[in-house]
């Protein structure tokens, strides 16, 4: 497996000046950093969010949402990664209330002008290897902080278990990869409230035995592994799953709520030891199989299940 510590460094910029804005960018694209510059608030709110960099840099002075404000949205969502330092900065000398304003918000550091950018680029390198460290030890623990349930590597590493047993006794075996779809006016909603996440995981966990194994896998997708479960075996329990949620979207519809099904893959065989896959196959088919229902159910107020054979061969 390839460090997440060997990957490019991304910092994203939000500057209201342009002119500030590229000497950053400059500076640190000079040291081995590459850098997404944006202008407004609002868009650095979204990227900051969605891209996972390694670092953040506000400007204060934003058009849309401050800096400081920025930071506190970011601070407040549960999704965002609380490990990304924070920057905030000032086009001008700041007061001490600024500053202490900018670090209640949750900024990592202040910076203010005149901008000591040899001082900012070693406090920024310094946190991202911090940060990089922590991914990697994250990345090979086997519990998902967010959920609660197996990470991806732990999925894996019950794979490879779960997978030799079903070889070696000629076992069924079966993952399923499911996700919400939820719909607000008649509209795909897009990155998943926690609660939703909390629900999701509830329910798998409800709907599963105590041989199988639940995990998420990012993007709101969470995967079962199923030992002793045939293609028969798998669609009963993706129809378990459905129901569960179906109850809840029933309650929802009436009180004038998001609309929430089911979106399902999954890949099963008879006899693993002679489907000619590994475990992490089965994983990885599974997910394609998701994929492929979300594109077809896309929009659509239904739940729906697909299984990797019926996924056309591109």
């Amino acid at each position: 497996m390839v460090e997440l510590s060997k990957r490019p460094m991304l910092v994203l910029i939000a500057s209201h000046g342009e002119w500030v804005g590229r000497s950053v960018e400059s500076v640190l694209e000079l040291n081995g950093f590459t850098v997404l510059r944006v202008a407004g608030g609002r868009r650095a709110l979204d990227l900051a969010r969605r891209v996972n960099p390694d670092a953040v840099l506000l400007d204060d002075s934003l058009t849309e949402m401050g800096g400081v404000e920025v930071c506190r949205a970011l601070r407040d969502d549960p999704l965002f990664d609380h490990s990304i330092p924070v920057f905030v900065t000032s086009p001008a000398p700041a007061s001490n209330r600024v500053r202490l304003a900018a670090y209640e918000a949750g900024a990592w550091d202040f910076c203010s002008q005149p901008l000591d950018i040899e001082t900012l680029l070693l406090k920024m390198s310094t946190y991202v290897r911090a940060r990089r460290r922590l991914e990697d030890v994250q990345a090979t623990s086997l519990i998902d902080p967010l959920t609660g349930l197996y990470s991806v590597y732990g999925l894996q590493q019950w794979a490879e278990q779960l997978g030799a047993r079903a070889a070696r006794k000629h076992e069924p075996f079966a993952c399923l990869a499911i996700t919400s779809n939820t719909i607000v006016d008649g509209t795909p909603k897009g990155k998943p409230a926690s609660t939703e996440l909390t629900y999701m995981a509830d329910v798998c966990r409800a709907q599963s035995r105590k041989s199988d194994v639940v995990g998420y896998v990012g993007e709101s997708r969470f995967a079962i592994l199923a030992p002793d479960t045939d293609e028969t075996g798998a669609r009963q329990f993706v129809d378990r799953l459905q129901r569960a949620v179906s109850r809840t979207s029933s309650i929802s519809v009436e009180m004038d709520q998001p609309y929430s099904g089911l979106h399902a893959g999954f890949f099963a065989v008879p006899d693993f030891s002679a489907a000619g896959v590994d475990a992490h196959e089965v994983v990885r088919r599974a997910k394609a199989a998701l994929q492929h229902a979300q594109k077809q159910l896309e929009g659509k107020r239904t739940s729906g299940a697909f299984s990797f054979s019926e996924v056309p061969v591109s």
